[in-house]
């Protein structure tokens, strides 16, 4: 479990901001990855460039801060089981996603990882299930079953088999939340978690570009690269804004930014990648936002 100090409390309008601002930044992240495999660059070359950069930025930060990277073999094992379930899967699942489902959709089916994880953590006897959370997981899939049914969400119907993916990434993340939770390794702050999984994710995935048509030149700075550089960049810095928000205004208020991610992935996608604004993707926003409002916790009375 990730225990943080809690700084004294500031202002309603500060931390509404600040959750706003974090919520926006990921959520674009989802368009930018559909930018950055529109000319074709291979999805793993693109996670190997990824978690570089990721992992070279927090290790500056995390030297800077007087931190370190602790390189025992347990806490390796742990950072290699974070690096695979976190990113070195289920990015290039996310990536080849974007190849064929516009990110609109990418953004709404990653909206339920908290649902998978309410699920898992139900499944492993860390949670026990509420009508409240197992009809918010409902909705869920609810909000799915309007993108691949027949007339749903999907610009081509054809591509109803390319949901899988995202929701690979859903469990992969999700799985990772639940064993974070059950393992609870000692003195490790979330910013050091992050740049151990970002180098671990990296040299799982970099051996896979010496496969044929893996590697990803890092020049010419095309539009698709620079959507790479922009994502991760948005990326850290929203992961190191949620850490924040979380130590200032508790767990419970920063979980809400999860309506913020997906509010502005959907309309992000829809305004600047000129995405169909179709009912039915509203009708799928509004039923996985609902189901993610019936499994967030709730603030202590």
């Amino acid at each position: 479990m990730i225990h943080l100090i809690h700084a004294p409390a500031l202002s309603r309008p500060v931390l509404w901001t600040v959750m706003l601002v974090v919520g926006i930044a990921w959520g674009t992240t989802t368009p930018l990855g559909k930018i950055a495999v529109s000319t074709g660059l291979h999805p793993i070359g693109l996670t190997i460039w990824q978690t570089f950069i990721t992992a070279i930025v927090l290790s500056v930060a995390v030297r800077a801060t007087g931190r370190r990277l602790p390189v025992s073999r347990r806490y390796l094992l742990f950072f290699l089981f974070l690096g695979l379930l976190g990113t070195a899967l289920p990015h290039p699942l996310a990536y080849l996603a974007a190849r064929h489902l516009p990110a609109s959709i990418i953004s709404i089916v990653l909206a339920g990882v908290p649902m998978a994880t309410m699920l898992l953590t139900t499944l492993v006897g860390v949670d026990h299930p509420t009508p409240r959370k197992m009809f918010g997981l409902l909705l869920g899939l609810l909000a799915i079953a309007v993108i691949v049914l027949p007339n749903g969400s999907l610009p081509d119907p054809a591509k109803w088999m390319w949901i899988a993916l995202p929701i690979l990434s859903v469990l992969s993340y999700s799985t990772e939340n639940v064993c974070i939770d059950k393992i609870r390794m000692p003195q490790l702050d979330p910013m050091v978690i992050l740049c151990g999984s970002s180098w671990a994710a990296f040299f799982l995935t970099a051996p896979l570009a010496l496969l044929p048509g893996v590697w990803v030149d890092p020049l010419p700075l095309d539009h698709a690269r620079l959507a790479v550089i922009m994502l991760t960049a948005l990326h850290i810095c929203a992961y190191s804004g949620l850490i924040w928000l979380i130590g200032k205004a508790g767990a419970v208020f920063a979980a809400q930014v999860s309506y913020v991610v997906t509010t502005s992935g959907v309309l992000i996608a829809i305004v600047f990648l000129g995405e169909a604004a179709s009912p039915m993707i509203g009708i799928a926003t509004a039923l996985m936002l609902t189901g993610l409002a019936l499994v967030q916790p709730r603030r202590a009375q």
